[in-house]
């Protein structure tokens, strides 16, 4: 017995997908969640989701890599115009 069902399962895999950035996934699992009747608004909820979870851990993550090593010099990193703070 499952204890979650294909819908809920689909949610989280879109939602983790997008947290770490993999587009394959996110692609797959757009596909097997509208098969398991997930709706559009259902979808972008789980994405707001895994939003959230990557915010808050790039935050902790910066904030690690400046206690570590100081501030951090976006300029020699970064495409130029990008906001790697």
């Amino acid at each position: 017995m499952k204890v979650l069902d294909d819908k809920i399962q689909e949610l989280i895999a879109l939602g983790a997908s997008y947290a770490v950035n993999c587009r394959p996934c996110m692609e797959y699992h757009h596909k097997t969640a509208e098969k398991a009747g997930v709706t559009k608004e259902e979808m972008l909820a789980a994405i707001a989701v895994g939003e959230k979870v990557r915010n808050g851990a790039d935050t902790k993550s910066k904030a690690f890599a400046k206690d570590l090593f100081g501030e951090i010099d976006c300029d020699s990193c970064c495409a130029p115009g990008s906001n790697c703070s």
